[in-house]
Formats: structure tokens, C-alpha cells, sequence
């Protein structure tokens, strides 16, 4: 079986390591790095509260649980864009936003 560390050469030689200008990895990287350069340091969602001086990027967790047929709804539309349920409520998610 081929080990993660053969693997990893594999991947750096066929990508690279990115840190020049030439390879996968650094075109990749450089696309990623313009595409998403002009995005806000943080949404202006509204809060509740103050928001601290120093950001400590502490999330939480709110549990719920949707209606049989909502999840059924959410499965199908996934199934017919061949994506996977996470991937539709990602963008349900994104779009909101």
C-alpha cells in the first residue's frame, strides 16, 4: 500500500513546492490569492454584543434538527445537481450571507 509520505513526494513533484513561480501548486496559489484578495477581513453581521478587542475566533455549536421533508427536499436537489448535502447547504449558506 502506498504510505502518506509517498504520497506526499508524489503530489510535490507534480505540483511543487509552491513557494517560486513556476509549478501547479504556485499557479494555483496565486489564483486563489487574487480571486479572493478583495474579500472584507469579516462580515458586518449584526450581533448582540460587543465584539471583543482582540478576536479570538471561538465558534460554538447550535444544535436543531430539521423536518423529514425539508431533509428529504435538501437530499433531492443535491441528488439532482450531483452535489452532496453539505454542498447545498454551503451555498444555501453562502448566499444568505
Amino acid at each position: 500500500p502506498v504510505q502518506y509520505a509517498d504520497y506526499s513526494l508524489w503530489q510535490r513533484e507534480l505540483l511543487g513546492t509552491g513557494d517560486g513561480t513556476d509549478g501547479e501548486l504556485a499557479r494555483q496559489l496565486a489564483y486563489w490569492k487574487r480571486t479572493l484578495a478583495d474579500l472584507p477581513e469579516e462580515l458586518a453581521l449584526p450581533f448582540d454584543r460587543p465584539r471583543p478587542a482582540t478576536a479570538s475566533h471561538e465558534g460554538d455549536t447550535i444544535t436543531f434538527e430539521l423536518p423529514p421533508e425539508l431533509h428529504e427536499r435538501l437530499g433531492r436537489t443535491a441528488r439532482e445537481h450531483r452535489a452532496s448535502l453539505f454542498m447545498v447547504l454551503q451555498a444555501a449558506l453562502a448566499a444568505l450571507l
